[in-house]
């Protein structure tokens, strides 16, 4: 996983913290966003290997989010990993991005796991 940018979009200072922690000691790049304009805006050229996306952003409504970053990537999906404080409906668990939801609160070992088996499942930044 060392080298693997991953792109945190995520409002919430305090998780941001412990994402960026637990993703560093593991040796990855972590650039953090706290809205979903932002997220945008972070993404300028460069292409992340993983997209850690909370769903519950003030900002921008997730559906919204999710259909620019899938527009953005249409040429080679990047994996997004949901971060959401409700279990997602159906249609959220379908969406052809997500590679796992995670939900709030969610312990550091919860968060390293769902990251690995994203990241494991795709070859891009291999």
């Amino acid at each position: 996983m060392k080298g693997r940018y991953v792109l945190a979009i995520e409002c919430d200072w305090r998780l941001r913290k412990l994402i960026r922690a637990n993703l560093e000691a593991v040796g990855l790049i972590v650039r953090e966003a706290v809205g979903g304009p932002h997220g945008l805006q972070m993404l300028g050229d460069s292409r992340p290997d993983l997209i850690l996306l909370d769903l519950d952003l003030p900002d921008m409504d997730a559906w919204h989010l999710l259909g620019a970053l899938g527009a953005r990537f249409a040429d080679r999906p990047v994996p997004i990993v949901a971060l959401c404080t409700e279990p997602p409906d159906r249609r959220l668990l379908h969406h052809a991005q997500l590679a796992a939801c995670l939900q709030k609160p969610f312990s550091a070992s919860a968060l390293l796991e769902q990251v690995q088996g994203a990241l494991g499942s795709t070859s891009i930044g291999e």
